[in-house]
């Protein structure tokens, strides 16, 4: 980015911050005023860490703790730091702790969202349309078939409900899951689920590719690896035959061979076809025309080798990891890191979400009257629902927040 583009950048995000960013709405989620009378001073608890500028030089700013909205929206709007002009990147958010968090404090972290982080690189080595930070929506729906594979999970095996599920602006999606006992839950919690959630799947060169699969009959397979295969091989056609040709990939062939080695399927003259095979359709044709009774387990291997939630472990299991939260702007993209529909992740397309330069050409088209502010002790007027691209996404964040705050009827 050139200076006069930086600059350009520097200017819509204050101005996005200013009128855009759904502040007293991060606030009233963060607050979970169900579970937290005022008296406990939980928001003032919660870390918050931003990432500035200073020229070309990056600086971070941690253990950093608000009041309320009025008094987090004036840090974001701040653009002096130590007598020197700096321009916000980005926020975080972080761990609740047992008291207001301050640097050089001995704190404790109390609670924090278990977040499943998931980026569309841990699957380069099954896609072919794009690779590193770049997406696409044929690609895209690797993440899908993530979303559809972990909601039941979460839902029917740990009973949780609330889960907020954020794009990342980038290449990835982040699920926060808010529910309140699982807010309080211990590293060693957070890395028996976050494990329970995983399959390890090895390398090409290892002896056995999916190391929970010990079994020879899928009927004898753990429950959630038995749904996870029924939800991903609907989509295994389509995605892995048909959009990314992936089983003609070098180490996906050799994958696929020490799974059918593992099963006692492989033999010279199949391994010779596989790897003399350059269409999906064939080699998996291939593959099922094996007569063995093992050959389903191998087929479920194969698909969930592909296909599986590929998780970021390490952003789920430490209590006091801090991620970036929802409407963030991704600098790299200058895309608004917004929410989408868990229960219908299909429908989310990464490439159609709002962009800083477009919503803030928006703001610039509305009355400057609504743009007023009534007195100093009020935050700026918000205006999100007045941009269309940002509307939706708004609205779902909203609903998120109320149906968490409802009463449960017994």
């Amino acid at each position: 980015m050139n200076v006069q583009d930086q600059n350009e950048f520097e200017r819509n995000l204050y101005a996005y911050y200013k009128h855009l960013f759904p502040i007293q709405m991060i606030v009233e989620w963060l607050t979970y005023a169900k579970d937290n009378p005022p008296e406990l001073k939980y928001f003032n608890r919660r870390e918050f860490s931003f990432e500035r500028s200073i020229g070309e030089d990056t600086f971070y700013q941690r253990y950093q703790q608000f009041q309320n909205a009025y008094g987090l929206q004036k840090f974001l709007l701040d653009n002096q730091q130590n007598d020197e002009t700096s321009s916000l990147i980005k926020y975080d958010i972080g761990a609740v702790f047992d008291k207001l968090p301050k640097k050089g404090e001995k704190l404790k972290a109390l609670e924090k969202e278990i977040v499943i982080d998931i980026d569309m690189d841990a699957y380069d080595e099954v896609r072919t349309c794009c690779q590193g930070a770049k997406i696409c929506e044929k690609c895209w729906k690797f993440l899908q078939v993530a979303c559809e594979i972990l909601r039941p999970a979460l839902f029917y095996d740990f009973g949780l409900e609330h889960i907020l599920a954020v794009y990342s602006g980038r290449r990835g999606i982040h699920l926060w899951v808010c529910d309140s006992h699982i807010r309080k839950s211990t590293n060693e919690v957070r890395s028996a689920i976050i494990g329970y959630l995983n399959i390890n799947i090895g390398n090409a060169d290892s002896e056995e590719i999916i190391k929970e699969i010990k079994q020879e009959k899928i009927e004898k397979l753990h429950p959630s690896i038995q749904r996870a295969y029924m939800i991903a091989q609907q989509f295994f056609k389509q995605i892995i035959l048909v959009d990314q040709n992936s089983l003609k990939i070098e180490n996906v062939k050799k994958k696929i061979l020490t799974i059918l080695k593992q099963t006692k399927i492989l033999n010279p003259k199949l391994e010779k076809l596989i790897l003399e095979t350059n269409d999906s359709f064939q080699i998996w044709e291939i593959i099922c025309s094996q007569d063995s009774e093992r050959l389903e387990i191998a087929k479920l291997q194969i698909i969930l080798m592909c296909l599986y939630p590929r998780l970021d472990a390490h952003v789920s299991t430490t209590i006091n990891h801090l991620l970036k939260g929802p409407f963030s702007i991704h600098p790299k993209t200058q895309r608004v890191c917004v929410p989408f529909n868990l229960k219908d992740s299909s429908q989310f397309n990464p490439l159609d979400t709002p962009t800083l330069p477009n919503i803030i050409q928006k703001l610039a088209e509305l009355p400057n009257e609504l743009k007023q502010r009534e007195n100093e002790n009020k935050i700026f007027p918000f205006l999100g629902k007045e941009i269309q691209s940002l509307k939706k996404y708004i609205e779902l964040f909203e609903d998120f927040i109320s149906k968490y705050n409802k009463p449960k009827i017994n």
